[in-house]
């Protein structure tokens, strides 16, 4: 016979036993499937082909916006071109997000401060034409530097996503450099235009139908090497930064120089304006667009030439 200890023993090791399975049997698979279905990823539903509008705000609440137009990325306001690989890499790492198995790492809204998904992080919106085609907010990089706490708007859960998004989404090196994209050999004549004098080079065929770079109108033989050495310098030129698109206060209505780029199906001026005050460098200007650049001391000095400079 049972004493009544030994009864309430067995009961108590029943009660454990049948808790035990309870944890690691159906209790532990409904926490799977909801874990799992908590965690399903919200933009696997978003096509990034039909993808046309990105909207990035920052925590200071600017905001940054690219539009597709005719299948090219612009920024807007203004449809400034975008930095190819820079938005290379957004459109890739934006198509992998959408397909990734996102984890959760917390369930807790009061540790979205701690991931950077609060205040501190970068709200992203994707848009379809007008529509909303899904939105989530970036946080730090994990500790991991290969993965990325990301969040959504009104879900207290924070999610790691198997990747990085630092360079694809520094939304200030989304606009392009570039001033000119030329080849050298491509250009025939070059004008310098200051406002007390112009100087105009070309390598055209002169009377004699001899072709090498002079001084016009004067035939003035000039170093081959020289000139050369001039227009590889500059037809790849890059910006060092790009101010407010506002000539007011650049210098830019009164150039100090005027240099004109023409030849086989090149046709380019570029306005040099003031010292920028704050930054040291240079106000340039593309004629043919309009866009104003900063350019550095150096990069100016070598827009400026004399004829002795080509000798």
């Amino acid at each position: 016979m049972f004493n009544k200890k030994n009864l309430i023993l067995i009961t108590i090791l029943a009660i454990l036993a049948l808790g035990a399975y309870l944890y690691t049997g159906p209790y532990q698979t409904w926490q799977a499937k909801k874990q799992t279905a908590d965690s399903a990823n919200w933009l696997a539903v978003t096509d990034m082909n039909l993808i046309d509008k990105i909207e990035a705000t920052d925590k200071d609440g600017k905001a940054y916006w690219l539009k597709k137009i005719n299948n090219e990325w612009k920024i807007e306001p203004n449809n400034w071109p975008t930095e190819k690989i820079v938005i290379d890499a957004l459109n890739e790492k934006l198509a992998k997000l959408t397909k990734d198995e996102l984890e959760i790492v917390s369930f807790n809204k009061d540790n979205q401060e701690k991931f950077d998904l609060g205040k501190n992080g970068l709200r992203v919106k994707l848009f379809q034409g007008d529509k909303e085609a899904g939105n989530f907010i970036i946080g730090k990089i994990a500790s991991d530097y290969a993965s990325t706490y990301i969040g959504r708007e009104n879900d207290e859960r924070t999610y790691r996503a198997h990747d990085t998004f630092v360079r694809a989404f520094d939304v200030e090196s989304w606009r392009d450099n570039t001033v000119l994209d030329l080849t050298a050999g491509d250009i025939e004549t070059v004008v310098w235009q200051y406002p007390a004098q112009i100087i105009e080079i070309t390598n055209k065929p002169d009377k004699r139908g001899e072709t090498y770079w002079h001084a016009s109108p004067t035939l003035l033989r000039l170093s081959k090497d020289k000139v050369e050495g001039f227009l590889n310098n500059i037809v790849k030129l890059e910006a060092s930064a790009i101010p407010e698109q506002n000539v007011a206060g650049t210098g830019l209505d009164k150039p100090s120089l005027q240099l004109r780029l023409a030849g086989k199906g090149v046709e380019e001026t570029l306005l040099v304006g003031n010292k920028d005050s704050k930054t040291s460098e240079y106000f340039v200007q593309k004629k043919s667009t309009g866009q104003i650049f900063l350019t550095m001391e150096e990069k100016r000095k070598e827009l400026e030439k004399q004829i002795k400079d080509l000798q």
